[in-house]
C-alpha cells in the first residue's frame, strides 16, 4: 500500500525525517490514532502550552487505552492534528521529556488554540454553533 504525504522543502525538517514520520504515522493503529486525537484535544483544552509528555499522561489515565507498535508515531500524530484539526500550533520552544521511557529527548512545545474552550482566531466558545 502506498502512502501519500506532502514534503515540506522549507528545510525546517530534513526530507528523510519527513519520510520516516509519514511511514510511522501510516503504520500506527487507527484506533490508537483516534484515542490520541482525543487525548490531544483534552490536553489542548486544559493547557495553554504543552508537550507530548502531557498527552501521554492524558492517554495513560485510561489503563485500557489502545497502543501502537512504535511510540515514535506520537510526533507525526501531533503534527497531523495541528494541521488538520487545528487544536494547537507549534512554538519555537523545546523541552526535555520528563518521562523515563523518553530518555530526556527534546520535545516540541505546542500552544493550544482551544485552551479553556476558546479558539485563538475567533474567540468563540467551542460548541457555540456559530
Amino acid at each position: 500500500m502506498s502512502t501519500q504525504f506532502a514534503l515540506d522543502f522549507s528545510q525546517r525538517l530534513p526530507v528523510s525525517a519527513q519520510i520516516a514520520m509519514a511511514k510511522c504515522d501510516a503504520a500506527a493503529d487507527e484506533r490508537w490514532k483516534r484515542e490520541m486525537d482525543a487525548a490531544i484535544r483534552q490536553v489542548a483544552l486544559s493547557c495553554q502550552y504543552f508537550t507530548a509528555d502531557e498527552v501521554v499522561a492524558e492517554l495513560e489515565r485510561n489503563k485500557f487505552h489502545f497502543t501502537t507498535h512504535n511510540a515514535s508515531a506520537l510526533g507525526p500524530r501531533l503534527k497531523e492534528v495541528s494541521e488538520s484539526l487545528h487544536y494547537m500550533e507549534a512554538t519555537n520552544g523545546f523541552k526535555r521529556s520528563e518521562r523515563k521511557k523518553a530518555h530526556g529527548n527534546l520535545l516540541r512545545v505546542w500552544q493550544s488554540r482551544i485552551f479553556g474552550g476558546r479558539t485563538l482566531t475567533t474567540g468563540l466558545q467551542l460548541g457555540d454553533g456559530r
